[in-house]
């Protein structure tokens, strides 16, 4: 039997590489920087230090890069996904960023190269998208060699669900046009970590700006699907509540 995550049916990008259709104006900074990369780079600037390799695990069209270069506009920047046509934007996209770099790879299956080769590790957005959790989360953590930084969702409980892009079934009933939008515990990201090596984990609060949230769904919601919208400080996307959470892993 093939095991769920080699399957295509869940990698919606591949179908339709549109439903992240911001990812391209990003990168190319025909849109604002997203909430979380304003965070990000401040988790960052805390422990970066000149010269460290970054590795931006599900980079799609790599536009992390433009908030990460604030920090050091020499920064070694990598960047893999695994749809294809991301990637083949990022690497013309930023042809001329010397320090640049993008590999076409899947986190179930990532290059043995890739263990214990970067300084820092990040992940934003992606996890949640995922099938499974343990064999990418442990995926993740052998890349780095000292941090890693992840962003999804993240309550009390386990909640796993799917947004349909369409109201489309197979002869079984299994839904053709989806993405995955799963929320775990603490517990269960704490477990599948310390099975990888007694990490230091620290939880950290998700912290953006409502208006410039909105603003971006009121531009899109009408263009691209599950756009997030907020309210009382609170994120959803249609009546899926997305209580994000940043995880820190100290080596």
């Amino acid at each position: 039997m093939v095991n769920n995550f080699y399957k295509s049916d869940w990698r919606i990008w591949n179908k339709n590489n549109l439903v992240e259709r911001r990812t391209f104006k990003r990168a190319k900074n025909q849109l604002p920087e997203m909430e979380c990369a304003k965070q990000l780079i401040k988790i960052v600037s805390k422990i970066y230090k000149p010269e460290m390799k970054i590795l931006d695990i599900g980079c799609a069209a790599g536009h992390y890069y433009n908030s990460l270069k604030k920090v050091d506009k020499n920064i070694l920047y990598f960047g893999i996904d695994a749809t294809k046509a991301y990637i083949q934007f990022a690497k013309n996209c930023f042809r001329k960023n010397k320090s640049t770099n993008f590999f076409l790879g899947d986190i179930y299956k990532l290059p043995r190269q890739f263990n214990n080769k970067f300084d820092i590790t990040f992940c934003c957005n992606v996890f949640l998208h995922l099938p499974t959790l343990e064999k990418p989360l442990k995926n993740f953590i052998q890349t780095s060699k000292k941090y890693c930084i992840l962003r999804t969702l993240i309550s009390e409980k386990t909640h796993l669900s799917k947004f349909l892009y369409s109201d489309k079934f197979d002869n079984m009933g299994n839904p053709i046009d989806f993405v995955y939008q799963n929320t775990y515990s603490y517990k269960l990201i704490k477990k599948i970590i310390k099975s990888v090596g007694n990490f230091k984990i620290e939880f950290l609060e998700d912290k953006f700006n409502e208006k410039n949230i909105n603003r971006e769904f009121k531009k899109y919601d009408k263009i691209q699907d599950s756009v997030t919208l907020t309210k009382n400080k609170v994120q959803m996307a249609g009546s899926k509540i997305f209580q994000w959470k940043w995880v820190k892993i100290t080596k």
